[in-house]
C-alpha cells in the first residue's frame, strides 16, 4: 500500500492488471511531502516508482518512509540467489528523494546502500516500553537476544546490563536449527526475560529460546520485535503459553490477538 501525506492512495485497475491513479485525489502540501509504503507485494514499488515521477514533473519534493525495508534479507550474493536488495536500493536512489526513513533494518547493508537515509531503532523503543512496564516488582528481568548478531546489535543500542545471548547451530541444508543454548548467568530463578529482535515469521527461533529461558526459570517470557509478519498466526508462538505478550508494529502485520501488541507507524 502507497500513502501520500497520511492518506491511502488509490490505485485502480484495467481488465489487463495494469494499474492506474487518478492524481486530483493527492492532498499536496507546501514545502516536503511524505510518501510511505507499506510494502505487501512488488505492486507497490511499482506504485511508488509512478507516484513518484508524476510528483517529479510538478516538482514536489518528497520524503519517503518504509516501515519494512523490503528484500532487506536479501542482503548478499548467496550461491545462486540475487543480492537483491542491492538493486532495489538503487531504484529508491534514483527517485531521488529528499530522505528516506526506514524502521529497523535486517542488516547495516540496507543504510549502507541507501541515499540520504536515517533510521528508526524501532526494536529499542519496544524494548524499552516494556522494560518501563514489567519493571514494578522485585523480578529481575533479562534482555535476551537470540543470536550472536543480535546481541552485537542491541548491545550498543540499549544500555542494560542483564542480558542473556543464545547460541543456535542450523542445518544449513534443511535451514532448520538443530540445537540451541542460552549463555549468560542468571542470579536467582522467577526472572522475567524480554526476547529482542528485528523480524518474527512463525516464531521458531523465539519458541526453542522461551523454551530454554522455562527450564532456567523464567516466569514470564515477552517478545519486542519491530516487524511480525502474517504468519506468526501459523505457528504455535500464539497457541502456547510459552511466551505471555508480543510488542510489535504495524510495519506488516495486519491481523490481531489478543497476545499481541500493536504499535502504529
Amino acid at each position: 500500500m502507497i500513502y501520500f501525506n497520511g492518506e491511502r492512495v488509490q490505485v485502480n485497475k484495467f481488465p489487463n492488471g495494469e494499474s492506474f491513479i487518478k492524481s486530483e485525489g493527492l492532498k499536496v502540501k507546501d514545502g516536503v511531502n511524505e510518501i510511505k509504503v507499506k510494502f505487501e507485494s512488488d505492486e507497490d514499488i511499482t506504485h511508488l516508482i509512478f507516484l513518484k515521477g508524476h510528483l517529479e514533473e510538478l516538482r514536489i519534493k518528497c520524503n519517503l518512509v518504509i516501515p519494512y525495508m523490503p528484500y532487506s534479507r536479501m542482503d548478499r550474493t548467496e550461491g545462486i540467489r540475487v543480492f537483491t536488495l542491492k538493486y532495489l536500493c538503487r531504484i529508491i536512489n534514483n527517485l531521488g528523494f529528499e530522505a528516506v526513513t526506514i524502521y529497523e533494518p535486517h542488516s547495516e547493508v540496507s543504510t549502507a546502500l541507501l541515499d540520504r537515509v536515517q533510521v528508526v531503532n524501532m526494536s529499542k523503543f519496544l524494548t524499552e516500553e516494556l522494560l518501563r512496564e514489567l519493571n514494578k516488582g522485585e523480578e529481575e528481568i533479562y534482555l535476551v537476544y537470540p543470536d550472536a548478531g543480535a546481541a552485537k546489535r542491541y548491545g550498543k543500542e540499549i544500555n542494560y546490563e542483564k542480558i542473556l545471548t543464545a547460541n543456535k547451530e542450523r542445518d544449513f541444508k534443511t535451514g532448520m536449527i538443530k540445537s540451541l543454548e542460552i549463555n549468560g548467568d542468571i542470579n536467582q530463578s522467577g526472572f522475567k526475560a524480554i526476547i529482542v529482535d528485528d523480524l518474527c515469521s512463525k516464531g521458531g527461533t523465539f519458541m526453542m529460546t522461551a523454551s530454554k529461558l522455562k527450564d532456567m526459570g523464567a516466569s514470564e517470557i515477552y517478545l519486542a520485535v519491530t516487524h511480525c509478519e502474517n504468519t506468526i498466526f501459523e505457528g504455535s508462538l500464539l497457541n502456547s503459553d510459552l511466551v505471555k505478550g508480543i510488542y510489535t508494529t504495524d510495519s506488516i502485520l495486519s491481523k490481531e490477538h489478543e497476545k499481541i501488541r500493536v504499535y502504529e507507524i
